[in-house]
């Protein structure tokens, strides 16, 4: 926080200083009383009402509190650190909120499966009338805009008459909502760099679009097209290069891939068997001789229970299997009893290159950055919005489902165009709007991040930010090189030489 704020704008305290840090005239007002369940609304109603809270036994703790703005928080319970980053973000935009129950994963699994692989109009409806049932039917007035902070359900398109985002309840919850708050201060760069990503694979005149209508919005727009796009070029890409806005045109859908069964003792000396579904995404690298290989590991099963059945799971000991599994793969005597193939690895989310398939799995985004994440390709939300955001983006927008060439290039040309400039959620809404009308509530594009968040360009000598960038992070990396041990060394000298690359070539 210190880092991307103004100085002087955060200060470390804790609940000792809280008398100190109040004003004279809160510490006269009589203190809130609030229960234990629905704290977010209690400290919302304490912050709009300039009183300290406390909290007791059988207080009061309704689900909801009225702002004055036009924006309402929903924050799905079940996490309290959730709940109070929802009452202060509720609070920075003078918005209601309201606390609605936490959904089960027995619940919000199947719901994220069937608009995986929804294929008709008729049961997209009834999924989108089943997420505004979970969150109490709530209803908002006419011009409300919302921001839903979930565990992993995209609630905004149970509403479909109002402009929406969502913020992941976890990892990073905080992380996520400074990253969005601190791009849109008045002193921040803008949208200033975009990255644009065609392998291809399916017809995306977007890109086309996008290269014409970015450059008048003062944007410099970098792409990578064809076989330019290959795994290796665009997961240097996207962890490296210091971009402020990157859109993806391709196909995207979990991977095929084979199930591998283990039986091993694990360090407890307990005799196991674990089934596990495995994709792979493969890259070239500088050795003509080694491949770079991303694998991704589903858990099938541990000792018969299925992994994904939370009440059968509830009683099964997991012990070290699990661990002594990472730790333990890739040694020479640590193979698999059985192998199969496999059509679907579930929530592989893989993303098609000219060469093959990419599977983002960024722990960095831009160097170090906060950008803002378009994947305009078919069902290009789920995972991959949580991934990206643990990574740093600021804002994604992906699909729920598949969506034709024509929708593709509607929706997201409307987006860098004539809504340009406007709040990213409300720019989605109304792109969606003039794609398929009012009648039609067809909305397979859905939104992560803060609400306030804007495609804008600010003045700036972008090849010299970009110059600068490159250079700072080379020589970060050269004294990665020089400090890493040694299975650490040859990934920070791969990094080191892209940089290099880089720096020359855009010289």
């Amino acid at each position: 926080m210190s880092d991307k704020l103004p100085n002087g704008i955060v200060q470390v305290r804790d609940h000792a200083d809280v008398d100190s840090l109040a004003s004279t005239d809160i510490l006269n007002n009589e203190r809130l009383k609030w229960g234990r369940e629905n704290i977010g609304v209690g400290l919302l109603k304490a912050l709009y009402e300039g009183r300290l809270i406390e909290f007791e036994d059988n207080g009061p703790a309704t689900a909801t509190i009225i702002g004055h703005s036009k924006h309402h928080v929903v924050c799905e319970a079940g996490d309290k650190i959730s709940e109070i980053i929802a009452s202060n973000y509720a609070y920075s935009l003078g918005a209601s909120l309201t606390i609605i129950p936490e959904v089960d994963t027995e619940v919000a699994e199947p719901i994220l499966e069937q608009l995986y692989s929804s294929e008709n109009g008729k049961q997209r409806l009834n999924l989108q009338t089943d997420l505004f049932n979970l969150c109490g039917g709530v209803k908002f007035p006419n011009g409300a805009s919302l921001t839903f902070f979930t565990k992993k359900l995209p609630f905004g398109i149970g509403f479909p008459s109002h402009p929406s985002t969502h913020i992941f309840n976890y990892p990073d919850c905080g992380v996520s909502v400074m990253n969005g708050f601190a791009a849109e201060q008045s002193d921040s760069r803008g949208v200033n760099v975009a990255v644009l990503v065609d392998p291809e694979k399916t017809p995306a005149p977007e890109i086309d679009a996008a290269t014409k209508v970015l450059p008048k919005k003062r944007v410099f727009v970098r792409g990578y097209r064809g076989e330019g796009a290959e795994v290796s070029s665009i997961s240097d890409m996207v962890d490296h290069f210091p971009y402020d806005l990157l859109l993806f045109a391709t196909h995207c859908g979990d991977a095929d891939g084979w199930r591998w069964t283990y039986e091993f003792t694990d360090s407890e000396g307990l005799d196991r068997r674990l089934i596990v579904d495995i994709a792979i995404g493969i890259g070239r690298t500088d050795d003509n001789n080694l491949l770079r290989v991303m694998q991704f590991s589903y858990f099938h099963s541990l000792d018969g229970v299925d992994w994904d059945d939370p009440v059968a799971k509830a009683d099964l000991y997991v012990g070290s299997a699990i661990k002594d599994y990472a730790d333990w793969s890739g040694r020479d005597d640590f193979e698999p009893v059985h192998k199969e193939p496999l059509d679907r690895v579930k929530s592989s989310a893989a993303m098609a290159m000219f060469d093959n398939n990419y599977i983002p799995m960024p722990t960095s985004l831009a160097g170090n950055g906060t950008p803002i994440v378009i994947n305009n390709a078919c069902v290009s939300w789920h995972e991959l919005a949580a991934r990206f955001t643990f990574g740093n983006a600021r804002a994604y927008i992906g699909t729920l489902f598949p969506v034709l060439p024509f929708e593709a290039e509607s929706v997201v040309n409307t987006i860098l165009d004539k809504h340009w400039g406007k709040l990213l959620p409300e720019a989605l809404w109304l792109a969606q709007v003039d794609t398929y009308g009012t009648s039609d509530k067809r909305r397979p594009y859905v939104m992560t991040g803060v609400y306030i968040q804007k495609l804008r360009s600010t003045r700036e000598d972008v090849p010299k930010h970009i110059m600068q960038r490159l250079s700072e992070n080379g020589r970060y990396y050269a004294q990665r090189v020089e400090l890493s041990k040694a299975e650490e060394k040859k990934d920070a000298q791969h990094v080191h030489r892209y940089y290099q690359n880089e720096a020359t070539a855009f010289y």
